[in-house]
């Protein structure tokens, strides 16, 4: 990939690499890291390493009459951000609006004046929601302007945020379509809830998680569901699955999302790992009907507290998906005393950048 803000911004730290180096340098880190396990064979998984963000933020640096749009400085060129000429690592139908789009704000000064931030949702068919983030008092006369954008960019839905207000034009969410092992499965996604950044790197990963999960026997629990990415394929692969996610909007899209793809073995329930672990804890009436073998985790990047590692390592079986080697390493002292680590994944989620992102699963002996 060449993008004309590599060596500028501080986002693609890796610019100087060619991809099939990132790829080596980071597997080769995590074959380091997770030495002293019993790990089988690393598995590299990678996607397209340019036009893979389906989500991307970014400021906005307004100069004289000219407005642009701007990330982070490299780190080594100290803190603020600075204006960027183009990113080719959004998603395409995000960039091939994103110059046109800023061309129509800097005509109109209700919309360029104190905006602050813009943010892009994009999905599989090429819609996208677009949110103008203010630092000054918004009200309902901004919809007039927005009308107008609406005329020239008829893929796009536009909200509006300041500080205690969100005006939105027609809907807050897109419908994604993901192709799972030859099958197409729908999701409601959510503007300002989760959903997997990069597209063909989900698709891979729940194909990861299918496979890797076909032979095990016994009910799903899921902790940190989201919008049901993993649960509503995974849901083929067992007799029922019981999913929880402690934020309300992504359980609503979840079951949502359960309805549109006809997966009626799915329970997604509204509360917290510790939560739910008190449930089953206390033999709850709600879990009699459930063989809770496997569990699938997708954690934050601080991973397990120290409750939730308890709970966890109570089944026999556990798909961990992590954002973070670091804490997943930490939690497999304890995940992986009497369990054998039969599969280890590197997936490459954000190619140019050092951040990775792992599968393992483990199994009792």
């Amino acid at each position: 990939m060449i993008c004309s803000s590599f060596g500028k911004c501080g986002s693609c730290v890796l610019w100087q690499m060619p991809y099939s180096e990132q790829l080596k340098m980071k597997s080769e880190k995590l074959k380091e890291l997770f030495n002293e396990f019993n790990m089988p064979e690393l598995e590299i998984i990678n996607g397209n390493d340019e036009h893979f963000r389906a989500r991307a933020e970014f400021r906005v640096w307004h100069e004289g009459d000219k407005s642009f749009y701007a990330m982070r400085k490299r780190k080594e060129d100290g803190r603020g951000v600075i204006p960027i000429e183009e990113c080719k690592i959004v998603d395409k139908a995000i960039y091939d609006v994103m110059a046109p789009l800023m061309n129509e704000i800097e005509k109109n000064d209700n919309l360029r004046f104190k905006l602050y931030e813009i943010d892009f949702l994009s999905n599989s068919k090429g819609e996208l929601i677009v949110t103008l983030i203010y630092h000054k008092k918004v009200d309902e006369s901004i919809a007039e302007d927005i009308e107008k954008l609406k005329e020239k960019f008829k893929n796009i839905d536009f909200i509006v945020r300041r500080k205690g207000r969100k005006f939105v034009f027609d809907k807050n969410y897109l419908i994604e379509e993901l192709n799972i092992n030859g099958k197409t499965y729908k999701y409601k996604i959510i503007e300002n809830t989760f959903s997997q950044p990069n597209r063909k790197m989900s698709e891979k990963m729940i194909e990861w998680a299918l496979g890797n999960s076909k032979h095990l026997k016994g009910d799903l629990v899921e902790l940190y569901c989201g919008n049901g990415n993993f649960t509503i394929p995974l849901s083929e692969n067992f007799r029922k699955v019981i999913a929880t996610e402690i934020n309300q909007e992504s359980i609503q899209a979840a079951t949502f999302n359960a309805d549109i793809n006809g997966r009626d073995n799915i329970t997604f329930l509204a509360m917290s790992a510790a939560e739910f672990s008190s449930l089953k804890k206390d033999n709850s009436p709600l879990l009699s009907s459930y063989d809770l073998k496997n569990v699938l985790i997708d954690p934050p990047r601080a991973g397990l507290d120290d409750k939730s590692r308890k709970f966890v390592n109570d089944f026999e079986n556990i798909v961990y998906i992590s954002c973070n080697p670091e804490t997943l390493k930490r939690d497999l002292e304890t995940l992986a005393n009497g369990r054998k680590i039969k599969a280890f994944a590197f997936f490459d989620q954000f190619p140019y950048t050092e951040h990775m992102e792992c599968g393992v699963v483990l199994e009792k002996m």
